[in-house]
């Protein structure tokens, strides 16, 4: 009897420094990716490259394009949801753009670390792996379609980068309309664009993403369009930025929210 608990503790602490050990990997891989970002190139000046409707946007929000940037960091307090139509799971999530290049991280918690999320588009490939308590994988998606996705991810959450807008090279913009615009940005020979609305203060308040691949409950990968929208201009940090967004996928049913958050401070580093 005694040598049969000494063994399930055995096996027991064997599961717990296992479990533990899997989480510090995951966690220094979603660090490591952060750090990729750092070695990504500065902002430079882009002189009248810019429609006078994003310019101004952008210096609105306090960009500047005399000054190389590298990275925008900022915490969320945000909700998704794992499936369409399922519940909204509570996270904090922990972001890092690259503003001369494409690129960004975003790690996400729930309440108790029951599960971490890793969402991700650097060096060109995206990536979106979930863990229970950081090391058990319950989802994982990578390849063209996921590159394509993270990459439209990144064009769609420009409002909150507009010393991007400013200073990426990569991004082409025109202007559509008088309250509309849309950026391109080549990607492995593929030109992906997303479109923009500005209200009559010239703030974006709206996005649409054309053919966004994504999973269905199946597992398979289909293309949804997407939506989402910005308000709640407000000066963060140094820069005037959107506080809160959702966006979601446009289903049979209408428009889902899938993702809403709201930004809890702002950081930037040359």
């Amino acid at each position: 009897m005694q040598t049969a608990l000494a063994l399930a503790v055995l096996v027991l602490l064997a599961l717990i420094a296992a479990q533990v050990a899997a989480s510090r990997w995951f966690r220094a891989r979603i660090l490591t990716l952060a750090a990729d970002l750092r070695r990504s190139p500065p902002t430079r000046p882009r002189g009248a490259a810019l429609p006078p409707l994003v310019a101004a946007h952008a210096r609105r929000a306090g960009a500047d394009p005399a000054r190389p940037l590298r990275l925008a960091s900022f915490n969320q307090s945000a909700e998704m949801r794992l499936k369409p139509g399922g519940p909204f799971t509570r996270v904090n999530a922990w972001q890092v753009i690259a503003l001369g290049r494409g690129g960004f991280v975003w790690d996400a918690r729930s309440a108790g670390a029951r599960l971490r999320v890793l969402d991700a588009w650097t060096g060109g490939h995206g990536r979106l792996e979930a863990r229970a308590f950081g090391a058990i994988p319950v989802a994982r998606a990578e390849g063209p379609e996921i590159d394509e996705a993270e990459a439209l991810r990144y064009l769609a959450e420009l409002p909150w980068a507009p010393d991007a807008i400013l200073g990426n090279p990569d991004l082409a913009w025109q202007q559509t309309g008088p309250a509309t615009a849309e950026v391109t940005m080549t990607v492995a020979g593929q030109v992906l664009r997303a479109g923009f609305r500005f209200d009559d203060a010239g703030d974006i308040v709206g996005v649409e993403v054309a053919g966004r691949p994504s999973r269905d409950p199946d597992g398979r990968m289909v293309r949804r369009d997407w939506h989402g929208r910005f308000w709640d201009y407000r000066q963060i940090g140094e820069r005037r930025l959107p506080a809160q967004a959702e966006a979601g996928p446009v289903l049979d049913g209408g428009h889902e929210v899938s993702f809403r958050a709201e930004i809890r401070d702002y950081h930037l580093a040359p």
